[in-house]
């Protein structure tokens, strides 16, 4: 979370006064709640046009951030992940709030959000841009189309048994794993589940995508780095179903010989960042220690 640095800080600007501003919470935790409807009388307050409503009513979401100038997500991580991915179909910028433990997606504390909100009402930040994974897969004669925003991971779910996945990259078949699982993951979640499986870490902004196998099976087991080009297929082997997980949040069961294509959407979530650009790397050493 870069929002542990002082707001004072001048940064390049997108310098677009802010008139229109959606404000979204986890509508089952009482402070987001409280916070929200602060946000909103203090923003109307300011002459803005604010709305505010849970983050998990996609549909109601998806309608009221037509035509925002911002979102304010206020959250842990989760919430703000599931916004984020909602607001880059929708190519709104968000600024996330942090109510939770991790906060690698927050800019802001509570603490923080009244000095900072002049700043960002006169467009006095910085767009942080950040890869978009479409994941497209049949199940049952239907079509399924999804965005994650961390990782696409086909995984044995509540299974003992590990799994059999067949990877092809643009069309050439690479290896199969025999492993709990293997992602597709983002920069993004480069801090998620990849790296819990062993995977690298990538600067938030890089564009490139990671295949990652989760406890491999008598294989080497290392990430392997391609193009934010490359469309990745997943295919399920072997003798049993899996689960397929969307950033975690997001899940369906896929029988054998079902496939999964993988690759870099054309939305891209947009963040607002009020510090330094090279944030990341602070934060990244407090936050793993």
């Amino acid at each position: 979370m870069s929002g542990t640095t002082s707001v004072d800080q001048q940064q390049t600007t997108v310098g677009t006064t802010l008139r229109s501003v959606l404000i979204l919470f986890h509508p089952e935790r009482p402070v987001a709640v409280a916070e929200a409807e602060r946000l909103r009388r203090r923003l109307a307050g300011d002459g803005v046009d604010a709305v505010s409503g849970s983050a998990f009513e996609l549909q109601t979401l998806r309608r009221d951030a037509a035509g925002r100038d911002l979102a304010i997500a206020l959250g842990g991580d989760g919430t703000i992940l599931g916004v984020a991915r909602e607001m880059a179909a929708c190519e709104v910028p968000i600024l996330g709030v942090n109510l939770g433990h991790v906060g690698f997606l927050a800019e802001l504390t509570p603490a923080l959000v009244d000095e900072a909100l002049p700043r960002v009402l006169q467009g006095d930040f910085w767009i942080e841009t950040r890869t978009v994974l479409e994941a497209r897969w049949e199940q049952n004669g239907q079509s399924n189309r999804h965005l994650a925003l961390n990782e696409v991971a086909l995984a044995r779910g509540t299974s003992t048994r590990a799994v059999r996945v067949g990877i092809h990259i643009d069309g050439f078949e690479y290896t199969t794993h025999t492993a709990d699982g293997v992602l597709v993951a983002t920069a993004t979640g480069s801090t998620a589940y990849s790296l819990a499986a062993g995977g690298p870490i990538l600067y938030p902004e890089a564009e490139d995508l990671l295949l990652t196998p989760v406890a491999p099976h008598l294989h080497i087991g290392r990430s392997l780095l391609v193009p934010g080009s490359a469309t990745v297929c997943l295919e399920l082997r072997g003798d049993r179903e899996a689960m397929l997980a969307i950033d975690g949040q997001t899940e369906c069961p896929l029988d054998v010989g079902g496939r999964v294509e993988v690759s870099a959407s054309s939305h891209r979530a947009r963040f607002v960042r009020l510090g330094p650009r090279l944030y990341f790397y602070s934060v990244l050493s407090r936050r793993l220690q």
